[in-house]
């Protein structure tokens, strides 16, 4: 029961980053770096695949913060590529821009490659580079 209600908490916020009213897929806005984007949600994926879910939380923004905890984020880790092995290399990332509600948002998408699977991370920031959304799968 618990596992559902935390898939579904990071479903449903990565489902209003991407698919909420309003929003449109565009050209990343200048606020952002492509760069750093990138290497900000590499680091993400370090962490987690570090069991650092202290350091993953402390990017999150304070909304992000109210709906998962950092021993949920552990548990939703451990559900979604506990069982992948190793992890071995970044396969690729893909960089976006968002439009909700006239606030600018971006996302990051890394495949990562482990042992027995392909895990990919999909993080959301908003135009201060706080994490907005996480989705894993």
């Amino acid at each position: 029961m618990r596992k559902n209600i935390i898939t579904g908490i990071l479903t449903l916020f990565t489902v209003v980053l991407l698919t909420g009213c309003g929003t449109r897929t565009m050209p990343l806005a200048e606020v952002f770096s492509q760069e750093q984007l990138e290497q900000q949600t590499i680091q993400i994926v370090d962490w987690l695949n570090a069991e650092e879910y202290l350091q993953v939380y402390e990017t999150f923004r304070e909304d992000m913060k109210q709906v998962l905890q950092a021993d949920e984020l552990r548990s939703a880790c451990v559900e979604t590529f506990g069982g992948a092995g190793t992890f071995t290399r970044i396969d690729s990332t893909t960089v976006s821009g968002q439009k909700i509600d006239e606030g600018d948002y971006a996302v990051v998408m890394v495949k990562a490659q482990y042992e027995k699977q392909i895990v990919t991370f999909q993080v959301g920031y908003d135009a201060d580079m706080q994490v907005v959304g996480l989705y894993m799968k």
